[in-house]
């Protein structure tokens, strides 16, 4: 019978081989998959390959700002000493107006020769390049643009929510947007003027204000289906066979222990015993 070995049948050293081709993500993701592949893929290995990661990255974001830095150099210079190569165009004037062009600020102009901000930047919670979309303005200007002081500790949307760097109900700056990581659904939604102290966004908002209007009309209509207690039908109260003898006929308590006394009448006889005291 032909037998078929496993991944973790490998032996180390074969299996160290195939390992060292994945990427950090791709060996994260397999580690977690069972005991096995966390037994075989050490937590020490994983730190050990996430700092190297994050190493790499400032080191990529670091020269990525020095050349950058010695393109806007070299281009100020060189707009300083050619301004008419990164001028813009001068504005139309009217026909029948002499006159000579204004001079335009070079200087001003050094972005039409391709030196414009970062589009991708690096997230150093999960260690991905990501669009600048991803982030959150803060997290891209300032201290914390690229190459920047405290770039090392950015991070995007989706690793401040997922891994708890925002605590529920934060409200959150983007420019002239406002975000709000929502007690309820967990996500970084928009969020209203006046849902900013509760910490919920606006759908969820939405949401509660129409559950909260359908019960106040469902607990209307069963209001108005209620009768009033004048149509309510009387009901008298129901007498029950309690086993004292007080309760009992007075005068066939040793005959048939069944009958009961005429209450609404306040006698203590039955009815056939009532009757019959009256005849004689």
């Amino acid at each position: 019978m032909t037998s078929y070995a496993g991944i973790f049948d490998l032996p180390v050293d074969m299996f160290d081989d195939l390992m060292s081709g994945l990427d950090y993500e791709s060996l994260l993701s397999f580690r977690q998959t069972c005991r096995s592949a966390a037994t075989l893929v050490p937590l020490a290995r994983m730190v050990e390959i996430r700092q190297a990661l994050r190493v790499r990255l400032v080191a990529e974001e670091h020269a990525e700002y020095q050349r950058r830095q010695l393109a806007y150099t070299n281009q100020r210079r060189w707009a300083s000493v050619f301004p008419q190569t990164v001028q813009a165009a001068p504005p139309p004037q009217s026909p029948g107006i002499a006159g000579t062009n204004a001079p335009m600020n070079s200087l001003n102009n050094i972005h039409r020769n391709r030196i414009m901000r970062a589009e991708r930047l690096n997230c150093y919670a999960c260690l991905k390049c990501l669009p600048r979309e991803c982030f959150v303005k803060g997290q891209v200007t300032g201290r914390r643009s690229l190459g920047h002081g405290e770039a090392g500790r950015r991070f995007c949307k989706a690793c401040g929510v997922k891994k708890g760097i925002w605590d529920k109900g934060s409200v959150i700056k983007d420019g002239r947007r406002t975000w709000v990581v929502c007690r309820w659904c967990n996500s970084l939604r928009r969020v209203e003027a006046g849902s900013k102290e509760a910490g919920i966004c606006s759908a969820c908002l939405s949401m509660d204000q129409e559950r909260s209007l359908d019960t106040e009309q469902q607990a209307a209509a069963s209001a108005d289906h209620q009768p009033s207690s004048s149509q309510l039908p009387v009901q008298h109260p129901a007498f029950t066979l309690p086993g004292s003898r007080a309760t009992r006929c007075l005068r066939c308590w040793a005959i048939n222990h069944t009958e009961v006394p005429v209450q609404s009448t306040g006698s203590h006889l039955c009815q056939s015993c009532k009757a019959a005291v009256g005849s004689s």
